[in-house]
């Protein structure tokens, strides 16, 4: 459950670097340059996540501090959008990351994680 999360996350985030990409062929972008590091940003974590859903399939012991910083990170992010003019965007990322957050630290998921 928590790996399809965290897997949920990384294909959420190369739907975001589809977005970019469309939005620098098709719209043009005032900063291509710009546009192209954030996609290719985005891309990196993706990867990373995903690497992350994979060790989380595998018990590596490695990867709660990763896992723990990237949801930390989305909460910091989806946490102002509640509040602004996106809540389905702030609800996207806060539901999986505080789901995340509290199944790192279950106690079985801790015993299979420190082994």
């Amino acid at each position: 459950m928590l790996a399809a999360l965290v897997a949920l996350e990384a294909v959420l985030l190369v739907g975001g670097v589809a977005y970019l990409v469309h939005g620098l062929l098709v719209q043009g972008a005032a900063a291509p340059v710009a546009a192209v590091a954030l996609a290719a940003t985005t891309a990196v974590f993706a990867a990373a996540v995903a690497l992350c859903a994979r060790g989380l399939l595998q018990r590596a012991t490695w990867v709660r501090s990763p896992v723990l910083v990237w949801q930390v990170l989305q909460l910091a992010a989806g946490w102002p959008a509640l509040g602004g003019g996106s809540p389905w965007l702030g609800v996207l990322l806060v539901v999986p990351a505080v789901l995340v957050l509290v199944g790192l630290f279950l106690p079985p998921v801790s015993a299979q994680l420190s082994r």
